[in-house]
């Protein structure tokens, strides 16, 4: 993905956020773009055939007919403007853009999780709201991974901040202190 083509995705993802804000659909519109991103995810092959010049704009529409037949206004109109820009290849990445202006402007952080165990939901939850509190968020989401490298404790990682709380770390740091 180029700088451009990113850029490129982001103008297309605040303007959309606009368009849906200014019309009360940010909700419902934020839910067809996620849906419309798996179908995409799941037939990467849809985006290259939409993106080549050799199918013809009616094989296209029949291919977009499934899923534009129960679709709002907004993704008909969305999906129209991909074409007419030939933006196929980007689809994904204006879709992720849209999610990361839409978390911002509703204080949602994602962050990874890992830990030496298997964490359960009480113990999720309660990082979670931990972690929200810590970071001015409304909302944490979580993908939890296991490594029993770490020993015992976390580590929450985010786009702006890393929390070390594991064992392992504070063994290399005692480590540490001892040899110098």
């Amino acid at each position: 993905m180029t700088l451009d083509s990113i850029s490129a995705s982001k103008k297309y993802a605040k303007a959309m956020f606009e368009v849906l804000s200014e019309t009360n659909e940010l909700e419902a519109g934020y839910a067809d773009l996620l849906e419309l991103r798996k179908v995409f995810a799941a037939n990467p092959k849809l985006i290259d055939i939409l993106d080549d010049i050799r199918v013809s704009d009616k094989d296209k529409q029949s291919l977009l007919a499934p899923i534009t037949e129960n679709a709002s206004d907004f993704i008909k109109n969305f999906l129209k403007v991909v074409a007419d820009y030939r933006r196929f290849p980007q689809i994904l990445d204006i879709i992720d853009q849209f999610q990361s202006v839409y978390e911002a402007d509703k204080k949602i952080v994602r962050a990874e999780v890992v830990s030496a165990t298997e964490l359960d939901d009480d113990q999720r939850d309660r990082l979670a709201r931990a972690f929200e509190k810590r970071v001015g968020a409304a909302k944490v989401i979580f993908n939890t991974k296991v490594d029993s490298s770490l020993i015992g404790g976390v580590v929450i990682k985010s786009a702006d901040m890393t929390i070390d709380g594991s064992v392992r770390t504070r063994i290399n740091k005692v480590k540490e202190l001892l040899l110098n």
